[in-house]
């Protein structure tokens, strides 16, 4: 069992550090423009060629180089900058239900119920043939939903017994998930619906005074502190899931 956890917390690892280098993407193009420009400037510079008008790369480079200075390019990558947050929500409810499976498979094998043993699923015997994972059956019957921190503590609190406690990365990830929501449906606009979901998501770091009709604008330290703040939501899950196990 600790190797599966394992192996769920190290794939979301590096999912996140995926999502953390395409928030960088242009960095990494400019990087390598720069870099090009430099090393074909110091060969002309060895033949005399450096301030040739047919032959210098000098104005090209210095143009480059400001870009990136005042981050001229920025704006242009805005959108993909939203949609890794998108993709970060994604990642996180893709890990938190995989060690709630992991988790709920576990306690049904060693005949851990608990609370479990009374709770009750409406089947039919066509899907008791059919679907032999227990747990796939148990998910699909309760519809829970993992991308919803309120769901997800209750969840965790009624079948594993454990619940996560609120915290500045809960209220992080409130707030994200929230945003998600926005940024695939609305537009990225903060609709009334957003702005009530994030109301008891305090105190958090991102977003702290969303407004109504606001344009959803990320940033990347925004991306990175969202990340973090569900690394350390799913450290604190195997945790506490596994003392329980």
């Amino acid at each position: 069992m600790k190797s599966i956890l394992k192996e769920i917390r190290q794939a979301f690892e590096e999912n996140v550090s995926a999502v953390y280098k395409l928030t960088e993407f242009d960095e990494i193009i400019q990087t390598f423009c720069i870099t090009a420009l430099q090393r074909v400037d110091k060969f002309l510079e060895k033949r005399d060629l450096s301030n040739h008008p047919s032959c210098s790369v000098k104005r090209e480079l210095q143009q480059i180089e400001k870009i990136r200075a005042h981050e001229s390019l920025r704006p242009h990558y805005q959108v993909m900058l939203n949609q890794c947050v998108v993709l970060l929500v994604s990642y996180f409810s893709s890990a938190i239900e995989d060690l709630f499976r992991e988790a709920l498979n576990n306690k049904i094998k060693n005949k851990d119920l608990k609370k479990l043993e009374k709770e009750e699923i409406k089947v039919t015997v066509g899907q008791l043939v059919s679907d032999s994972d227990v747990v796939d059956l148990f998910l699909s019957k309760k519809n829970i939903s993992f991308q919803d921190m309120q769901s997800i503590a209750k969840a965790f609190n009624d079948y594993l017994e454990f619940e996560p406690a609120k915290s500045k990365d809960v209220n992080n990830i409130i707030l994200a998930q929230a945003c998600r929501h926005a940024l695939v449906h609305s537009g990225g606009i903060v609709k009334d619906k957003i702005i009530k979901q994030v109301s008891n998501a305090t105190p958090r770091e991102v977003k702290q005074n969303l407004a109504l009709n606001q344009r959803l604008l990320f940033t990347t330290d925004e991306i990175r502190t969202i990340g973090t703040s569900m690394t350390n939501c799913l450290d604190n899950l195997i945790k506490g899931v596994s003392k329980k196990l």
